[in-house]
């Protein structure tokens, strides 16, 4: 998959019978290369076609180094999950698009492929997302054991799992992650990220333009669900005159203080964060200060932090194989559970 960052692609292979049963098998990252994220921060639609040229090659290699790498046959996996790369997300709207080209990969691999995974909950009222709370449930029960925690994903947009003593859950997205920070430091200083939060730790965030963001977030019409453009927009227009340490600084602020404000309620006992924004270690301060030291990386509870998305697309392809509900109202808001994904079904293998 490769979510709304831009970054590249994540794959991971699992063994799973869609419901208690998960084994992870093994995860690569292929990123995408500097002058495609170039072009996607320029224009989607004026560089179209090298955009998409980019994103099905990634995909392809991804898959074909896990293949390679844990000598595996096509004929070895019943089901390829395929997210596809975010270029928008309104759930207000009743859209989103994740483009990819699964036709190229039915030729390319010659096996069932399951797409589209948003689609059947949008078209049934829901936000279309967030979609792994499931998952996250399910991969808390068979590695960690411990409720009444919330899993906080940080990719380009934040969204947690709250995992309740009893073992129930639900999710929902918090506002802006890594998004407005990577693009501030692409466009300023040509970097693909602030490493390890180091630029954001020099700076001085600025209270009053954080209220204004969050205030703004807040007022959103969608509850549930962000498209990462319009909350980069947010982030990036109040802190337009602001000194780029700073102007991080402030958005590191803004983020964790969304996050305190909507997960603080639970009363949790402990936090973990995943996804690309759980190396930015200034905001893993500001976090502890808010939660008194409860938050903690994916890896210091034995994870792979950086798969666990990919992890979970895998598993609800076979849970929408399976015909099994992976949507909620207490994800995304959909009337009730139900299932999702477009499959494209190639028959038996030879």
């Amino acid at each position: 998959m490769s979510g709304t960052s831009f970054d590249g692609v994540d794959a991971a292979i699992i063994r799973t019978d869609g419901k208690d049963y998960v084994k992870y098998i093994d995860s690569t990252f292929v990123p995408y290369k500097k002058k495609i994220r170039e072009l996607f921060n320029i224009s989607i639609l004026k560089n179209y076609k090298i955009l998409t040229k980019s994103i099905n090659t990634s995909h392809i290699n991804a898959i074909n180094f896990l293949l390679n790498k844990n000598n595996l046959k096509i004929s070895d996996i019943d089901v390829i999950g395929l997210h596809g790369q975010t270029f928008a997300h309104k759930p207000e709207e009743s859209w989103s698009w994740q483009y990819i080209n699964v036709e190229k990969f039915i030729k390319t691999f010659k096996t069932n492929i399951i797409t589209d995974f948003r689609l059947n909950d949008i078209n049934c009222g829901g936000n279309g997302a967030p979609l792994v709370p499931i998952y996250h449930s399910t991969f808390v029960k068979k590695t960690y054991n411990k409720y009444n925690m919330a899993i906080i994903n940080i990719g380009g947009v934040c969204n947690a799992t709250i995992i309740k003593d009893d073992g129930t859950f639900i999710g929902f997205d918090i506002g802006p992650g890594n998004g407005p920070i990577d693009k501030i430091v692409f466009d300023k200083l040509n970097l693909d990220f602030d490493p390890n939060g180091n630029i954001s730790k020099e700076g001085t965030p600025n209270l009053a333009i954080s209220d204004n963001i969050v205030n703004a977030i807040q007022q959103l019409s969608s509850k549930r669900s962000y498209d990462r453009a319009v909350l980069d927009k947010i982030c990036i227009k109040n802190t337009i005159d602001l000194g780029i340490k700073d102007a991080l600084a402030t958005i590191v602020n803004c983020i964790a203080d969304l996050i305190y404000k909507k997960i603080n309620c639970f009363n949790l006992k402990k936090i973990i964060l995943v996804g690309g924004g759980r190396k930015n270690f200034t905001l893993k301060d500001y976090l502890n200060k808010k939660f008194d030291g409860k938050v903690i990386s994916a890896e210091e509870v034995g994870w792979d932090g950086d798969s666990l998305e990919a992890q979970a697309f895998a598993y609800l392809a076979v849970r929408s194989l399976n015909g099994l509900s992976f949507t909620y109202p207490h994800t995304t808001g959909v009337k009730s559970p139900i299932s999702g994904g477009v499959l494209h079904s190639y028959g038996k293998h030879n």
